[in-house]
């Protein structure tokens, strides 16, 4: 490997992905990869404590985009409290990304590796994924859901979560209230609760007939009807999307039908009159 080495104004760097020193003074933070995991006054007290106390760690260098202004991929929490305490050099490695998506998804696999996310740190990195997804038109129902399934599943592993939890966050990223995505951002509500408060209002926006009010006993057996119909049909729509590759055989299908029937025959009964 070249180890070549070039000076810039206060850095001495490698140009290869090689740890070095550089001036914490001089080095440079930017959007997104500042926003996604804001510095939290708790965890900066506490590597301060540690960095008085036994310096900076070498092992732990801070990532910087090369070519790019060296912006802080990774390390943010440790700059900070390196600029605070005034340190004169800090160990750091240049990596060269083909663009910001994949230096993204590295600032975010880097956390991932270290720690558990939070619902509302995963719902700001998927919605930074996703800003940068390419996407093209899909010449079918089949290889659309296909390519669905599959940015799921690539998705699911760089947040080092289950491809269920990546399809509750996308329902809630595209289609919540900003209240509701407000609130799991801010940690005031969870994503579970969130995805139930997102497909509920969805399902009422869909089979409501309040629009157009009915009197008659054949109209309101009508708005029953259709009702109960958009209901199935939404709940199918949402499986088929969520897991198009899951299928089911003849059996398995009846058992379901002989449930849902009895279910069905059970509520329906409620409306039973004299007559």
């Amino acid at each position: 490997m070249d180890n070549t080495t070039e000076r810039f104004d206060d850095f001495l760097f490698v140009t290869q992905d090689t740890a070095t020193m550089a001036n914490p003074l001089e080095i440079k933070t930017a959007s997104p990869f500042k926003d996604l995991f804001p510095v939290k006054q708790t965890d900066l007290e506490h590597v301060m404590a540690s960095m008085k106390a036994k310096g900076y760690d070498n092992g732990h260098p801070i990532i910087l985009w090369e070519g790019h202004d060296l912006t802080v991929i990774d390390g943010h929490t440790r700059l900070t409290a390196a600029q605070k305490l005034l340190f004169a050099r800090i160990p750091v490695i240049l990596k060269k990304f083909k663009d910001e998506a994949e230096a993204l998804e590295y600032a975010i696999e880097s956390q991932v590796n270290r720690r558990n996310l939070t619902d509302a740190e995963l719902l700001k990195c998927l919605t930074e994924l996703d800003k940068r997804k390419k996407t093209g038109p899909a010449k079918s129902l089949a290889s659309r859901e296909a390519k669905l399934g599959k940015s799921a599943e690539e998705t699911a592993s760089i947040l080092g979560v289950s491809r269920a939890k990546v399809e509750r966050l996308r329902t809630v990223n595209d289609h919540a209230s900003d209240e509701i995505k407000d609130a799991v951002k801010d940690g005031k509500l969870s994503l579970n609760k969130a995805y139930k408060a997102t497909m509920d209002a969805r399902h009422a926006e869909e089979c409501s007939d309040e629009a157009d009010p009915v009197d008659t006993k054949a109209d309101r057996l009508l708005a029953l009807e259709n009702s109960y119909c958009c209901a199935l049909t939404a709940r199918t729509d949402r499986e088929l999307k969520q897991y198009p590759e899951i299928r089911y055989s003849a059996k398995e299908l009846a058992a379901l039908r002989k449930k849902i029937v009895e279910k069905l025959d059970a509520e329906l009964n409620r409306f039973r009159g004299n007559n």
